[in-house]
């Protein structure tokens, strides 16, 4: 399916969006972008010093886990302020390719499952499913597991692994807010996408918020391109009528999602 011509409005937080944008870009498309999440880091007040006890005891965990590149850029930070080198201690894990890579960017190598190939193909691309299906992490009684991730994430990693005896923390690093301004350029956003990209359950949360609050029900009747069955499932049940589901929220499978929903919507 040939993008050309095909307007593409893109929510991710407005740091994260230059990449996506600019491959659709790349593909003939016109990328509108208003930012429908915001990531604000943690760094002062209770939740700080919850931060800076669970770095302190960093060598003292046998597993730590990181949901997101947002997870390991704050969580390596952290890291870097007490722990000039890394402990031998902990295994990492990563959930995504991106995040796998940003952690090998910071000097740590993550499990990888049946491949150690890094892009985002199905079988080397981990989600929580797959995490939890390694073998280090089958019987992890009485390890402790330290879960780097955002305030108020999915439980499922953290839930199945206390069933199976470890000793859990949760280190959560950064708070998802809806941006001050996304209603407002919602509300004034003039065209119709042909398709929308949603690159979270938090995203499509917002998208779905600020769509009820500014009165535009026809950006509701687009496309909707969600990373994964869960969250497109989600997206069907808050009444988006045209929701496909990438396999990853990757680049990769987020545009083949694209193309392939765009063909069908017009074969």
């Amino acid at each position: 399916m040939d993008l050309a011509g095909k307007r593409i409005l893109v929510t991710r937080p407005a740091h994260q969006s230059a990449g996506w944008s600019a491959l659709l870009q790349s593909e003939g498309a016109v990328a509108d972008c208003i930012p429908l999440l915001d990531i604000e880091p943690i760094v002062q007040g209770d939740g700080a010093q919850a931060i800076k006890n669970l770095i302190l005891d960093f060598d003292q965990f046998d597993h730590a886990i990181f949901v997101s590149q947002n997870a390991v850029q704050y969580g390596f930070d952290w890291l870097d302020n007490y722990w000039p080198q890394l402990p031998e201690g902990p295994r990492y894990y990563a959930i995504g390719a991106a995040t796998a890579r940003a952690i090998r960017t910071r000097g740590a190598m993550p499990e990888t499952g049946n491949t150690g190939e890094l892009d985002d193909s199905p079988s080397s691309t981990m989600d929580s499913e797959a995490l939890l299906a390694l073998p280090s992490l089958q019987h992890p009684q009485g390890e402790r597991v330290i879960l780097f991730r955002g305030q108020g994430g999915r439980t499922l990693i953290g839930s199945t692994l206390e069933e199976r005896g470890a000793r859990l923390d949760y280190c959560e690093l950064y708070r998802r807010t809806l941006p001050a301004e996304a209603t407002e350029q919602v509300r004034n956003y003039q065209h119709t996408p042909d398709a929308i990209t949603v690159h979270s359950g938090e995203t499509l949360d917002n998208l779905h918020r600020v769509i009820e609050s500014t009165g535009r029900p026809a950006l509701r009747h687009a496309v909707l391109i969600c990373p994964s069955d869960r969250v497109a499932a989600n997206a069907r049940a808050l009444g988006f009528p045209y929701v496909h589901a990438a396999i990853n929220a990757g680049d990769t499978g987020m545009l083949a999602a694209l193309k392939d929903a765009l063909a069908a919507d017009h074969s």
